[in-house]
């Protein structure tokens, strides 16, 4: 063992010490010098990354430190380096697929690089690849923990209720003391619907390892899904508290305060999020769905295009139901600047994703019916009131439309642009709720 690998060792089990005792930023030192001192220590940068110690943006600069202060790697080593340390980075950060470089092709059947791509899938929400990919590299280790998270995620996303059932209590029976154990449990329950077994896994989950995103997250979700709002923001800010550098715990603390009705507050943590997290599109879209719910119409309308532009960048399932939101708060927004055509086209992709949808054939409806296209308005309002029978903005704009399409010749050309601008103040007025996107469960999976 060299000089160098003997002190990267010392900080190595220094940082390790400074996290047992909750001192995190002096953890967060210690692994970058060992790193510094050993290029090669890999149990250092995994714990900056799974710990989330700092930013995505930062642990790319980590990366480049590293190899630029090293003198002693050659340039194929420092290309394995970077292609390695990159796949553990964040995958919201960075959603372009990783591409293995043809002198490392050694590395296809990788576990850590097979769980790097499945992680990267699963944040574009192509969920049966990423579920392909983990079950690739389950054949490889079945039991490596990284990689059984994205699984559980996977399984969890696709209903797959047996295998979630038998993995967490193969899992439990094997590793009773291990975090991802309960974890798998905690998720099974949440699946089927159990919060308060849900939420005795979870709780479990997290006090085996604080420092556990994904636990404390779905703990979080699993408060908020019975609407016990404060719970919910408790844990989020745990979250937010051990985790700097991950921008999740700021996103859901937003989604939390726009659900209670403190938009400001909402704003500020969204803000946050986005500051540390630029590029994740479900940051964004939120951003943009509170602003169509407060009126910003001209904000709303930025940040949805800004969603949907990255969404296209990256390598995101089109056929996710998880976008259907984004389309539709996009179509309010276009109905509200009277872009009519754009709004239709916006709630025509909403159908294609979502096509059982009331909201969208409401909004559909609601279009038709400003343009003066009464047949298509009662058409698609039929459509939305067998989905939703007692919605009564969609039972107003029905009598409307019916109204309008039944006629009134003894009314003046004057009479009937009056009429019409009054229509449209009362739909305008009585709007279609805003959707926010459905990530709490996207994101439940975070590498360890």
């Amino acid at each position: 063992m060299t000089e160098q690998e003997l002190m990267a060792s010392v900080y190595l089990l220094k940082g390790t010490v400074y996290q047992a005792l909750d001192n995190h930023q002096f953890a967060a030192q210690c692994f970058k010098l060992a790193l510094k001192e050993d290029p090669y220590c890999v149990e250092a940068y995994e714990n900056l990354v799974y710990n989330h110690y700092y930013t995505g943006k930062y642990e790319e600069e980590i990366i480049s430190d590293t190899i630029d202060n090293s003198d002693d790697l050659t340039r194929d080593e420092a290309e394995l380096i970077r292609f390695l340390y990159s796949g553990m980075s964040k995958k919201y950060h960075n959603q372009q697929k990783q591409v293995v470089p043809n002198t490392l092709t050694c590395f296809n059947n990788n576990v850590t690089v097979l769980t790097s791509q499945a992680e990267r899938l699963y944040y574009n929400c192509r969920f049966n690849s990423a579920y392909e990919t983990c079950l690739r590299a389950l054949k490889i280790d079945p039991y490596h923990f990284p990689t059984l998270l994205v699984h559980i995620g996977c399984l969890y996303e696709l209903g797959k209720k047996n295998d979630l059932f038998i993995l967490g209590h193969k899992l439990v029976e094997l590793y009773p003391k291990a975090y991802i154990s309960w974890y798998a449990v905690g998720i099974y329950y949440s699946l089927i619907k159990k919060w308060e077994s849900a939420r005795q896994c979870l709780s479990k989950s997290t006090s085996l390892n604080k420092l556990f995103a994904a636990g404390w997250l779905a703990y979080g979700h699993a408060f908020a899904a019975e609407g016990e709002n404060d719970q919910a923001l408790a844990t989020y800010f745990t979250a937010s508290r051990l985790l700097k550098g991950c921008h999740l715990p700021l996103l859901y603390i937003g989604l939390q305060y726009g659900s209670t009705n403190n938009p400001l507050l909402a704003e500020k943590f969204f803000k946050e999020a986005i500051a540390l997290a630029p590029h994740d599109p479900f940051v964004l879209s939120e951003m943009g769905a509170l602003y169509t719910q407060t009126g910003k119409w001209e904000y709303a309308l930025s940040y949805l295009q800004q969603a949907l532009s990255k969404v296209k960048e990256g390598e995101h399932e089109w056929a996710a139901t998880t976008w259907s939101p984004l389309y539709i708060n996009l179509g309010q927004v276009y109905r509200i600047a009277k872009q009519y055509e754009q709004a239709i086209k916006c709630f025509k992709h909403a159908q294609f994703l979502a096509c059982d949808s009331s909201t969208v054939y409401t909004g559909l409806g609601f279009v038709y019916a400003l343009q003066g296209n009464a047949v298509l308005a009662v058409e698609y309002c039929h459509k939305a009131l067998d989905k939703e029978r007692q919605d009564p903005f969609t039972i107003q704009l029905l009598e409307m439309s019916l109204t309008a399409l039944a006629g009134n010749e003894d009314k003046s050309d004057d009479e009937e642009i009056e009429a019409e601008e009054i229509e449209e103040h009362k739909l305008t007025e009585a709007r279609t709720p805003t959707v926010f996107l459905n990530v709490a469960h996207c994101y439940t999976v975070i590498t360890p």
